[in-house]
């Protein structure tokens, strides 16, 4: 029997490695030590070697690189502004709210993408901003605004058109041109609202 074991414990010996090595414990972190339990050698840091001037070189030119990309953006960022705030200004009673939110619309329904919108497209907008006049009200009005006859109408024509749907009563605006501000105010509340606020409100 003995003779036995110890047959056994040297065949054994052959694929273990005895002492058996202990992995490490939990508490201590796993980048530290090797699959066998052994500490992990730490590897000593790299001497940093000077900066040639080729190197200098190359870091000044992604250093201007970003400072002219922020200085694009910023100046991007200053004519949208600028261009908003004379759209803004050409419709009295619209702010910047209504007027995202048209252009947002007459993007979405370009469905030719050419910047223009034909007379089913804009039929399209006025259907997703609430309004129900009569299709031959909507031809009539989308002709006059159709300068060139082409049957197409621009993103300057469309605002046009949509302010100067329904004529202004002392100087306020009413019917379509009304709407889009409504419109536009119940998406910017909604946009306001937290996930959970959006659904008490029964939004989802």
């Amino acid at each position: 029997m003995g003779h036995q074991l110890s047959t056994i414990f040297t065949s054994l010996g052959r694929f273990f490695e005895y002492p058996v090595k202990r992995k490490p414990i939990c508490f201590y972190r796993q980048e530290d030590f090797t699959a066998t339990g052994e500490p992990q050698r730490k590897v000593s840091e790299t001497v940093k070697t000077p900066m040639t001037d080729y190197d200098k070189l190359v870091e000044l030119f992604y250093k201007r690189l970003a400072e002219q990309r922020q200085y694009n953006q910023e100046m991007k960022e200053q004519d949208r502004r600028w261009s908003m705030q004379k759209v803004v200004e050409r419709f009295s009673g619209w702010n910047e709210v209504t007027i995202a939110n048209l252009h947002s619309l007459f993007l979405l329904f370009d469905n030719q993408s050419n910047g223009m919108l034909g007379f089913d497209d804009f039929c399209a907008v006025l259907e997703s901003l609430g309004d129900e006049t009569s299709m031959e009200i909507r031809k009539e009005k989308f002709n006059a605004a159709d300068t060139d006859n082409d049957g197409w109408i621009t993103y300057d024509e469309f605002l046009s058109l949509v302010y100067n749907f329904s004529p202004q009563e002392k100087g306020q605006l009413t019917g379509l041109a009304l709407l889009c501000n409504e419109v536009a105010e119940n998406i910017q509340f909604v946009s306001n609202l937290t996930v959970g606020e959006q659904l008490e409100y029964g939004l989802f």
